[in-house]
């Protein structure tokens, strides 16, 4: 007896198997995460399961995921992928592959990777993953590279497996050409095996179901997922919103500007007025990358319950003039995009304070993420290259205080004291929150972290930073105030926040990340709420007196 195919306009019926291409997204994400080789997948989570239909649209996402995943996988299938390799050029077992960071996530490490799904010797659906690899070669991540050549090996859109045969000649040129070659191959083949998850639970799922493709389902969810969408932003006045925000970037200051622009059901976000590409560093921001942090930011504000999926991402559209920081030239160097990228959703929702203020949340100084990449060699020698990330507080939202040292946009964990002092040869001998770093409002931003480390190996160890916001603060929203800049010190001396630091045996890094800014007039907190801060030591009576106006016994007792 044969199977009926399944009714998509039953909301229950629909819901249930919507939710199962979740979980084999998931169960694909654990196979990953628990089978990589280095920390910056195994421990960080930077990596993104996706399942997309057989036109390479976002079907299912993995419920953890990094934000700048969310669009750049699906684009990066249907505008690259697909047109090199049409079904007719694929067969089971392939697997498709390239760090071009013009396809890809805008960085030469993030490897992104395609694996077609048959059933009855038919494409039906595409398996999907993007990590960050632990190196690239070329000059370690963060550094000030001259261009992109300088960044490390690049290869093309190519077939890492051939008809489930892996394709050594490739395998070997890239070896060859990092400095852990374990660890790169073993991340890479764990993302061969998480696409693989995908494969087999879809094809499963299919015959469950008796469904011979994935397209029908795809489109029932995709409409709905962009009809929410949209009625989310016809709920918003027409208009043009604007904002722009000064970061520290590498020596001159970057000037970040948009227009956020609301016709109807739809929203495009123009970067015009963005300072122009930093020829001698790696800040540069590519097209994919830009655009997935667009939508983000936009998705946090109107629709952030729904599944991240391509309905989500139709509705908005966005441009930034070609030759600026946000559309750099082909040949420019962008491994350290994120310093500027993470702070698109800041800007945007800076735009949109008059708009939802009750959505919108303080700058963040997770935005960017604050990383330590330690390179060098061990005592026997071996090389070692392993980034550990700091966050910085969460900007405050309307109804709480912002969270402490949170990654936010990016999402990332940070790799386990215990794990990254295995990995490297440091002690981390302080790791704690700054009182008063988070800036003042009706709810503060989250606090800073101080985290010092101290070299333990016989070698020298070369620590290039990616940091901002050290002499531009996080600013507030809705009248919040700045919170506190970060900081680096090394040995106790004020140290460039970017670049490479060179400690000797014994020697100390300190880093200290930004607070967040505040949400609302500072006036406004509660008595109850700085009372309590005050117990948890997460203010001085000082700061409460000068922010809040607060005079009370603790602030009386410290005078």
């Amino acid at each position: 007896m044969s199977k009926s195919t399944p009714d998509f306009n039953d909301p229950i019926n629909l819901q249930v198997m919507w939710n199962r291409l979740i979980f084999i997204a998931d169960q694909a994400d654990n196979a990953l995460g628990r089978t990589a080789f280095s920390p910056i997948v195994r421990e960080n989570h930077d990596y993104v399961t996706v399942l997309m239909d057989s036109r390479g649209r976002a079907l299912a996402q993995c419920t953890w995921s990094i934000p700048v995943f969310i669009s750049s996988l699906p684009a990066a299938a249907q505008q690259y992928f697909l047109p090199k390799f049409p079904v007719d050029k694929l067969e089971e077992g392939d697997v498709l592959a390239t760090n071009d960071p013009e396809i890809g996530t805008g960085h030469l490490p993030d490897v992104t990777m395609i694996t077609p799904i048959f059933k009855n010797g038919k494409v039906v659906a595409y398996a999907g993953s993007i990590a960050h690899l632990p190196d690239i070669g070329g000059r370690p991540l963060h550094s000030e590279a001259s261009d992109i050549f300088e960044e490390g090996i690049r290869f093309p859109i190519l077939k890492l497996h051939k008809a489930g045969v892996p394709n050594q000649d490739v395998l070997d040129i890239i070896a060859a050409s990092v400095r852990m070659p374990t660890e790169v191959l073993g991340d890479l083949e764990s993302m061969v095996a998480a696409n693989g998850v995908m494969a087999r639970e879809l094809v499963k799922f299919l015959d469950e179901y008796g469904l011979d493709d994935v397209d029908g389902l795809a489109d029932a969810i995709q409409s709905r997922s962009e009809a929410q969408f949209r009625k989310a932003i016809r709920a918003w006045p027409n208009g043009t919103y604007g904002a722009e925000v000064l970061l520290d970037g590498y020596g001159a200051d970057v000037r970040l500007k948009v227009s956020v622009i609301v016709n109807d059901d739809s929203i495009h976000v123009d970067y015009a007025g963005t300072s122009d590409q930093i020829a001698d560093s790696s800040i540069n921001c590519r097209t994919n990358y830009r655009y997935a942090h667009s939508v983000y930011a936009l998705k946090c504000l109107l629709d952030p319950d729904t599944p991240n999926n391509e309905g989500c991402i139709t509705p908005v559209t966005d441009e930034a003039p070609k030759g600026s920081i946000l559309n750099p030239e082909s040949w420019v160097a962008g491994n350290s995009r994120n310093v500027i990228g993470h702070v698109i959703p800041s800007l945007i929702f800076k735009a949109l304070e008059g708009v939802v203020p009750d959505k919108v949340i303080g700058d963040s100084g997770g935005a960017p993420i604050w990383a330590t990449n330690c390179v060098g060699q061990h005592d026997d020698g071996t090389q070692y290259s392993a980034v550990q990330n700091y966050h910085g507080g969460q900007g405050g939202r309307a109804e709480f205080d912002g969270l402490d040292t949170l990654s936010f946009p990016s999402n990332c964990k940070v790799t386990a004291i215990e794990m990254f002092e295995m990995a490297v040869p440091v002690l981390i001998e302080r790791k704690e929150l700054m009182a008063d770093s988070g800036g003042a409002g009706k709810h503060r931003g989250g606090l800073g972290q101080r985290a010092v480390l101290r070299n333990l190996g016989k070698s020298p160890m070369r620590i290039y930073l990616a940091t901002e916001r050290v002499r531009h603060p996080c600013f507030g929203v809705v009248g919040g105030e700045f919170g506190t800049p970060g900081k680096v010190l090394k040995n106790g001396e004020v140290h460039s926040p970017k670049g490479k630091a060179v400690l000797e045996t014994g020697d100390r890094l300190q880093v200290e990340t930004p607070g967040g800014g505040g949400w609302g007039q500072a006036h406004d907190r509660s008595v109850g709420l700085i009372e309590q801060d005050l117990v948890d030591g997460l203010i001085t009576p000082e700061a409460a007196k000068e922010h809040y106006g607060y005079v009370g016994p603790a602030v009386l007792a410290a005078e």
